[in-house]
């Protein structure tokens, strides 16, 4: 019987010992919603834990807020002991968990040093810094064989707090079985003392820059242009080349905004398959949206290129108005003759029935 995967999905918007945030319980929710979606990652909801400030009344004391240590400290408990059924249940697995864990955190975070960070978690203050170090526990249950594939996803700042402590993983290390084949896929929306950035999106929701651009990834804008599959390198090159479009005009040329994520693809493989025929149990979730382009006249020349400026639409000769359906993303949409424009699709656009409204 094949291991199952599984998730822990965090986002914390209400932080009264610092400040509060907007954007993490929607990327959450929005993350969750993918990760636990049968075309999206797969995960069974009963193998996937979703926490959020929501989830949990408000305190009157900082010190009570919640989720906290406790409530991750329960997850990664439940894994070791689902390892431990798996060794009992003769499956032949040795003392893994499951086939793939996704790990997904957005909140306020900092940097203890150049390589080292953390979230904080909702009860923290800039004093009292309880935290959980993802990327300790990510390596934790990679390097001890939990699972044969840790995918880290961290939407947080790198604010450098030095003389802070990372909160060690409790499981203690072990070595992987022999022969056991694992792989590791960590992003972070920010380097090293640098910030991440939420904003407005068009459907009026705020969310981190690296968290939609993450989904928009993984809702398929980050294929391979070849094998058509979303890989560790395609994934990478996609997060690294269109974060930035997001971000508003002013925080581009804004040192401490982050630009770009830190990407840690350590291992070459396959995070999702490349899409079956449309309709299929394994056709890939991708939402699209309306997209008009009007021309100064009928019988121009109509071309729509992606991130990697792949043509992927053309319309030779195009009426003057010319109504496609575009996912998330970014795209250059030429006109031979009349130029061309940068069309950043986030979401449901600001025109009439959500459309985005393109004029040359």
């Amino acid at each position: 019987m094949p291991l199952a995967d599984r998730a822990l999905v965090v986002g914390i918007n209400r932080y009264p010992g610092i400040t509060n945030l907007t954007g993490p319980e929607n990327d959450a929710n929005d993350f969750f919603a993918w990760v636990t979606h049968p075309d999206g990652g797969g995960v069974d909801p009963k193998n996937a834990k979703l926490l959020r400030s929501s989830d949990f009344p408000a305190a009157a004391l900082a010190r009570d807020e919640k989720p906290a240590q406790e409530q991750i400290n329960d997850f990664f408990t439940d894994i070791d002991e689902a390892a431990i059924a798996n060794n009992n249940e003769g499956t032949g697995s040795g003392l893994r968990a499951g086939r793939r864990l996704w790990l997904f955190f957005a909140g306020h975070g900092f940097a203890q040093s150049l390589e080292n960070s953390g979230v904080f978690m909702a009860n923290a203050t800039l004093k009292r810094i309880f935290n959980v170090a993802a990327a300790r526990w990510a390596d934790r249950l990679h390097e001890g064989g939990w699972f044969d594939e840790v995918l880290l996803f961290q939407d947080a700042c790198r604010n450098r707090i030095s003389a802070a402590s990372l909160t060690e993983p409790f499981l203690a290390t072990r070595l992987a079985s022999i022969g056991q084949t694992r792989r590791r896929f960590y992003a972070f929306a920010a380097k090293d003392q640098k910030l991440s950035k939420e904003i407005p999106f068009p459907d009026g929701k705020t969310r981190g820059v690296f968290a939609a651009t993450l989904l928009e990834g993984l809702k398929g804008a980050a294929r391979d242009p070849a094998s058509k599959a979303i890989t560790a390198r395609s994934l990478k090159t996609y997060l690294q080349d269109n974060m930035k479009n997001h971000l508003p005009a002013a925080d581009k040329t804004n040192p401490e905004i982050a630009q770009e994520p830190d990407v840690r693809d350590f291992d070459a493989f396959e995070i999702l398959a490349a899409p079956t025929l449309p309709g299929s149990a394994n056709s890939p979730v991708i939402d699209r949206y309306p997209v008009v382009i009007t021309t100064a006249a009928a019988g121009m020349n109509v071309t729509v290129q992606d991130g990697a400026l792949q043509t992927i639409q053309t319309s030779n000769p195009a009426p003057q108005v010319l109504s496609i359906t575009l996912p998330r993303g970014l795209y250059r949409v030429i006109v031979t003759g009349a130029g061309e424009q940068l069309l950043s699709v986030t979401g449901p656009g600001p025109g009439a029935q959500g459309a985005y409204d393109v004029r040359f």
